[in-house]
């Protein structure tokens, strides 16, 4: 073993950095439930001021009951506060905090004495922090805990440390370890702790709790059991090996697509192919290896189920030609709405014609998807899934003998054979079609390998015009050939006088007349009746032998040549030939498909088979598996019997590998999460009278599916690849990412404790491979673990490109927002409803604000998203057809905002909540996975409390817009999402709301903003534009010193025409200091384009105004339309003050709030957000 070998970390310090960060992060939350508070043991807070427990304290006990003689120590993690939420506050609010919180814990050793040892720093735990996938409740920031702890570096000891320790130091010296620990932790608490938010909202318990780290695992508990089994076996792991420590640094070419056609065996439905990238990442399934682990990168909209269902249906289809036993294949995720997309698509997304071979021939199979959820759930999904108790149901004699009977009948109408009478005859006959159907494809596939290699020979002879070079190349062999008939006959003709020629010429020709007679002579033959290139020859000819010799030189050159290309045009012409043959082939077989016409690229000729041949392949698949499992079933009919008579399923190996393959042959895939997947694949191994151990099946699924893979962290999913051979890792890294459970400092202690961190600055380096639970993710570990690289400016693995499901307007953003322009906008259907834009907004002048839970909240947007989906709910129902629940889904960035659009929507009789009839609120995890036509975004800031959560993380924006289909309107104060920094995904969202002018939609919410109701008097509702027009004449005749107006779009005309021009001037020559605030891009645009002559009148008109006495200011960003005057009067709405309309069918659409009062904070808070965006100001 070299040096580098002995430091190159191993798969077994991955998997205990793996399995105690699980067990941590279990133990170390610190938002509970009073449910989970209960699963602690109580402790005198005076434990973790002494740092011990008394030796006789009945907690030891417990700690070390099932621990074995030879065990010290064991961790523990110590929450030294209690915070319990305070119960007077309502039922609403409280629901935005946690039962308890312990806001301290520290993770420790606890020795047999009592002595407690510190094991990690002490933390405020990692989801009490922010940043939060979602706007949970949080104390302080991760980046301040980490700033603290690296400047303090409080020393822990390693289990062995502690060991030691025990061994070297009395017990009365244990407070030399212990004390500045204790002190250290105090200092985090009182430092990072807001106590003003903890008294605000919660009750210290004056107590503290203890925990066993182990007993505390919750929903991770088969995780952990199946790492500690992993600990113990020296079984070969290769996909576990390749998941733990492979970095690939360099790739294999992807395989061709015409060399794949062959593998790819089977398909969901006769109406949609897959798509081009879908095809290429099938046929890299396809071909994986046992150990291998492959990258399918999906974003939003490009198919990953349909890709998923292909290839369970190909991997089972193989099977059926192989005569194999069928593959056990399995799809994983973490969160239950992951799950449940893949069991929806199991149930309806294969299809089920109407044929004779369509459908089940078995009865009572409602889906190609089993669930093997929890066993606590299995009732409840059980109404609605194929569980485990499905399956002991249709293996029942009972079932069997009524399922073979229908099986029977249906095959004989399929067959069209009244005489097939046992199963085993049906799945021979089955087979042969199967195999007829593979001999079509196979057949299809050497006809157009054969075809485009000759083709590929045929360019490379001909270019890229075969027919037209081929025809040059006949017309110059012809050429060739005339030229070589002529210059014969010339030769002919010349040997025919030669041989005419009088003895006696040549016998005195050495005389000088003769000779000279006999030269004229041959002269004015060649003159008279030779061809101009024989002339030619002759005379440029050196010989004295000339004429003859010169042609015989030339025609033998000139035969030579003709040959060559003569057999270059029979080669071509051969391959022509064989081309059209294998076309013709290739068309009889096509047509027998259904088609009419062979298509012309490789791309349509081969999805055309998707739907034809490969689904056909699918069909049949389906009841040859249906016969195999009748016949699995009989030959283990007084087993199923017994099974059947005592309600439970035996758990010995030779019964569960037979039990998993057999299931295979009804449901090609299962289903599970990966908490529940361990507690499945196990068995029962004897070790004596009455007892038995669990085993793991270790390398027995043949292909796990990770589902939401960029959402599953490396720790949850790390065991269950030792269950596996391969794995298909399909993802997104760019959508929702895992919830982080550590913070950086704790994560670099577990690191270097299991060896794998050696210095603290080769952290980041080791992130990268994404197997930190801080911020790896299932799908960064498959991405470098890949051994292909699809598209070269893509991450690693395979990537989806072709994007369905939005409108292409709507996808761009996401685009140009994540993926560097590598989707590819696919959607041919126009958006249902014509009047909404693809980004569109509704300004509201809300107000953010930020309870102690530290969600915020904008009251008057939740009011006006609800009055607007009312407003528009009787046309949006027509135009959809259906109901306004099912057409639009609401996202938020807040929790808390969430729960106030909630409440608005109920209040109005919209049904909101996550079943089929009911409106999806909440954040973006509420529509990961889903998609509605109409996504409406609360995006919460205003300018009174803007924030940047939305853009920290890219995800939340992808996420959210590329659930919209048709619509994505946003619902806020557009001047904060104008002026976002740019580079931001809020910056990127306001290029696309603020492109068309067209895409504001005016309406204003019927009542006050609620936070301005307590500071003035009952506000006044104005409707149309002769009352907006009135209420500025009444301002601006009551208006003492100074009054603003603000409106996007100015325009001089308008304001003369409704006479506001006038008065306005009257007001300023009183010295009323009157200022204009209006929108430079809006008055100098059209169609998001520079227009030069709106820019001339924009400017004459912003001149004209200052000339009288005016001020205007030109702002970025400006989509307010306000009225303030002196320091207590307000008017917000919709209505564009210096340029609406007032005539025509828009001068009543539009309204606004009218408030009078104490406004002076409100109004200069709106002066200042307008000052601070001013580009230009007349006069200068």
């Amino acid at each position: 073993m070299t040096q580098a070998d002995a430091t190159r970390p191993t798969s077994r310090q991955w998997l205990r950095y793996w399995r105690n960060s699980l067990a941590d992060a279990e133990s170390g939350r610190g938002a509970l439930t009073k449910k989970a508070l209960g699963q602690t043991d109580y402790l005198k807070r005076t434990v973790y001021r002494d740092g011990r427990l008394p030796s006789d304290h009945p907690l030891l006990q417990q700690l070390f009951a099932e621990e074995g003689a030879s065990t010290q120590i064991v961790r523990v993690a110590l929450r030294p506060a209690v915070y319990k939420v305070l119960q007077e506050h309502g039922a609403e609010k409280r629901a935005l905090y946690p039962d308890v919180i312990t806001p301290l814990i520290c993770g420790l050793w606890v020795a047999r004495d009592g002595r407690l040892i510190p094991a990690e720093p002490p933390v405020i735990p990692r989801d009490l922090l922010a940043p939060q996938a979602d706007d949970r409740f949080t104390l302080n920031d991760v980046a301040e805990q980490d700033r603290f702890l690296s400047k303090s570096e409080p020393r822990v000891w390693s289990e062995s440390e502690a060991l030691a320790l025990l061994e070297d130091s009395a017990l009365e010296a244990h407070g030399e370890c212990w004390q500045p620990y204790y002190e250290l932790s105090q200092k985090l608490f009182d430092t990072l702790c807001p106590k003003d938010l903890l008294k605000e909202v919660f009750v210290s318990a004056n107590e503290a709790r203890i925990s066993k780290v182990d007993d505390q695992l919750g929903a991770a508990t088969h995780i952990i059991k199946l790492y500690d089994w992993l600990s113990t076996t020296e079984q070969t792991l290769p996909l576990l090996e390749n998941y733990a420590l492979s970095t690939m640094e360099s790739y294999q070419p992807c395989i061709e697509p015409l060399s794949g056609m062959m593998h790819r065996l089977g398909h969901a439905n006769t109406q949609y192919p897959l798509a081009i990238a879908q095809r290429d990442a099938l046929a890299q399934v396809m071909a994986m290896e046992d150990g291998e682990v492959l990258a399918v990168n999906g974003p939003p909209g490009t198919g990953k189920t349909t890709f998923v269902l292909s290839a369970v249906a190909s991997l089972w289809v193989k099977a059926a030609l192989d005569d194999a036993e069928p593959p056990l294949v399995v799809a994983a995720s973490t969160n239950n709405q992951a799950v449940t997309n893949v069991l929806e698509a199991f149930a309806k997304e294969f299809e089920e014609t109407s044929d004779a071979f369509g459908g089940r021939w078995l009865p009572d199979i409602t889906s190609y998807g089993g669930y093997y959820c929890a066993r606590s759930r299995e009732g409840e999904a059980s109404k609605h899934y194929q569980t485990p108790s499905f399956y002991r149901e249709v293996e029942s004699p009972e079932y069997h003998e009524r399922a073979e009977m229908a099986f029977l009948q249906r095959a004989r109408q399929a067959l069209d054979d009244d005489t097939l009478t046992r199963v085993d005859t049906v799945r021979e006959r089955l087979r042969q079609r199967l195999i007829a159907r593979q001999s079509q494809l196979r057949d299809l596939h050497q006809h157009w390998t054969k075809r485009a290699t000759l083709k590929a020979r045929l360019a490379e002879k001909l270019g890229d015009a075969p027919e037209e070079t081929l025809a040059s190349e006949q017309a110059t062999a012809a050429a060739l050939q005339a030229a070589h008939d002529a210059m014969d006959a010339d030769l002919k003709q010349w040997q025919r006088f030669c041989a005419d020629e009088p003895m006696w010429l040549s016998l005195l020709a050495v005389l000088p007349p003769v000779a000279k007679k006999r030269r004229i002579r041959r002269e004015l033959f060649i003159s008279e009746h030779l061809s101009a290139e024989g002339r030619r020859l002759i005379e440029e000819s050196p010989s004295a032998d000339a004429p003859e010799v010169a042609l015989k030189t030339w025609l033998g050159q000139q035969r030579e040549v003709l040959d060559k290309k003569q057999a270059f045009i029979a080669e071509c012409q051969q391959s022509v030939h064989e081309i059209e043959q294998l076309t013709s082939r290739l068309d009889a077989t096509y047509r027998a498909l259904g088609f009419e016409t062979l298509p012309e690229t490789f791309d349509a000729f081969d999805q055309a088979l998707d739907t034809t041949l490969r689904f056909q392949l699918f069909q049949l698949a389906v009841h040859y598996w249906e016969a195999r499992w009748l016949e699995a079933c009989a030959e283990r009919v007084d087993e199923l019997a017994e099974q059947t008579a005592k309600g439970r399923e035996k758990p010995g190996l030779s019964k569960v590998r037979p039990r998993w393959r057999r299931r295979m042959m009804l449901t090609p895939c299962i289903v599970s999460t990966l908490h529940s997947l361990p507690s499945h694949m196990t068995h029962s191994v004897f070790e004596g009278e009455g007892q038995f151990r669990d085993e793991y099946l270790i390398n027995e699924i043949d292909l796990l599916i990770i589902d939401e893979a960029g959402q599953v962290a490396p720790d949850v999913a790390g065991a269950s690849m030792a269950l596996t051979k391969r794995v298909l890792a399909i993802g997104d890294v760019h959508q929702i990412k895992p919830v982080a459970t550590q913070s950086q400092t704790v994560d670099v202690g577990n690191l270097a404790h299991q060896g794998l961190l050696t210095t603290v600055e080769k952290y980041e380096s080791l992130r990268e491979s994404g197997r930190s639970v801080v911020d790896g993710s299932v799908m960064r570990i498959a991405q470098a673990a890949s051994r292909y690289h699809y598209l070269e400016q893509a991450e690693p693995g395979m990537f989806l490109r072709e994007h369905r499901r939005c409108l292409n307007e709507i996808i761009a953003y996401c685009n140009d927002l994540c993926y560097r322009g590598l989707l590819q906008p696919l959607r041919d259907r126009p958006a249902i409803d014509a009047e909404l834009p693809p980004f569109g907004y509704v300004h509201v002048d809300g107000r953010a604000e930020t309870p102690p839970s530290g969600s915020r909240i904008n009251r008057l947007e939740a009011i006006t998203i609800a009055e607007w989906l009312v407003d528009q709910r009787e046309r949006l129902e027509a135009v959809h057809g259906k109901p306004l629940e099912q057409i639009v889904g609401v996202v938020t960035p807040f929790k808390a905002q969430a729960n106030l659009i909630e409440r608005e929507c109920l209040a109005r009789d919209i049904k909101v909540g996550g079943g089929n009839a009911e409106m999806t609120v909440g954040t973006v995890h509420a529509l990961q996975g889903a998609e509605r036509p109409i996504v409406l975004f609360s995006a919460v800031y205003s300018r009174h409390d803007d924030g940047s959560f939305i853009d920290k993380d890219p995800s939340l924006l992808n996420v959210a817009v590329s659930r919209a289909k048709d619509s994505f309107l946003v619902f806020g104060d557009m001047d904060v999402i104008g002026t976002a920094a740019r580079g931001t995904p809020r910056h990127l969202l306001g290029r696309y709301l603020f492109s068309h002018e067209n895409n504001e939609l005016a309406f204003t919410a019927s009542v006050a903003r609620p936070d301005l109701l307590a500071l003035c008097q009952t506000p006044r509702l104005i409707n149309d534009a002769e009352a907006h027009d009135q209420c500025i004449q009444d301002v601006l005749e009551r208006v003492r010193a100074e009054m603003a107006m603000v409106s996007p779009w100015i325009s001089l005309s308008r304001l003369e025409e409704a006479g506001l021009l006038a008065a306005l001037e009257k007001t300023a020559a009183r010295g009323v200091d009157i200022t204009i605030y209006t929108d430079h891009h809006f008055n100098t645009t059209s169609a998001n384009q520079p227009d030069a002559h709106k820019a001339s009148l924009f400017e004459r008109c912003c001149e004209a105004l200052a000339e009288r006495g005016m001020t205007v200011k030109v702002v970025n960003q400006v989509h307010s339309k306000l009225i303030m005057a002196d320091s207590d009067f307000l008017c917000v709405g919709s209505y564009n003050w210096a340029s609406a309309a007032r005539e025509g069918k828009y001068k009543n659409m539009e309204t606004s709030m009218l408030y009078s009062g104490d406004l002076k904070a409100e109004i200069t808070l709106q002066r200042d957000a307008l000052n601070a965006r001013v580009r230009k100001r007349y006069p200068e």
